[in-house]
């Protein structure tokens, strides 16, 4: 328990000073979405500290009610991560972003209609809604982010920018996530509160690697050359490949 107290604490220090750095020389300038969502993130591990310390019988109705507002806030943040990999230059296709809104809109839609379709062992509970609806947007999420890392040296982000940060720290928090949202949708909100030591540790983990990319001179996206746009429609097409023959094996 006192570990776990520890950390919680830590984690909102942390916050703090992640949001002064971001703020400080207007670098929350060129990250909104990423500076509104740690801004949020700091008064609401904040006020859950406060809520736990003097309002324990509210605090479960508190930390879900502000996790459903995180939810857009990260698909906020999802959406500037990507409107950086693929933003305008000659050598992108045309309508390469108006098709990844598209997609995303979809996937937010299919996340939905999961969760309304297969409620798991608690149909009409509140709480095993949200966690399935976690679940399963925790899993676009960290997909969307692990693409980001796979994908942007192609698009003339190197490792060193701070949006490549951005998208390494939400792909190091929504894996976990993943793992905890995954045992407490099938396993019921019990096993979801024995599992936030390592829900806190994700973030963290996160945390740091934000505060280490903000911290440093940020790097600027170069322009994408058609040889580095060659190099990713080969390795796109080998993968399309490789799935068409594993279907022609079924």
């Amino acid at each position: 328990m006192k570990l776990l107290w520890t950390i919680w604490i830590l984690n909102a220090a942390l916050q703090w000073v992640l949001l002064a750095v971001v703020l400080w020389d207007n670098r929350w300038k060129k990250h909104v979405a990423f500076a509104v969502y740690i801004a949020f993130c700091a008064t609401k591990t904040t006020l859950l500290i406060w809520v736990n310390l003097h309002r324990l019988a509210l605090y479960t109705s508190f930390n879900w009610g502000l996790r459903v507002i995180t939810l857009p806030l990260i698909a906020a943040v999802l959406y500037e991560v990507f409107s950086a990999v693929f933003r305008p230059y000659s050598t992108l296709p045309p309508g390469t972003l108006r098709w990844y809104r598209i997609a995303l809109g979809l996937l937010v839609v299919l996340s939905a209609t999961a969760v309304v379709l297969f409620p798991g062992p608690q149909p009409g509970d509140f709480l095993n809604t949200l966690l399935l609806l976690n679940r399963t947007l925790s899993l676009m999420f960290c997909g969307a982010f692990a693409f980001t890392a796979l994908v942007s040296s192609y698009f003339g982000i190197p490792w060193q920018t701070r949006v490549y940060g951005i998208g390494v720290g939400f792909l190091l928090f929504t894996s976990v996530d993943i793992f905890v949202s995954s045992l407490s949708a099938g396993y019921g909100v019990d096993i979801a509160r024995s599992l936030n030591l390592i829900s806190m540790l994700g973030f963290t983990l996160a945390l740091i690697t934000w505060l280490t990319y903000f911290s440093l001179p940020d790097v600027q996206s170069k322009k994408p050359t058609l040889e580095q746009m060659r190099r990713l429609q080969k390795a796109l097409d080998y993968t399309g490949a490789k799935v068409d023959s594993f279907h022609g094996m079924q």
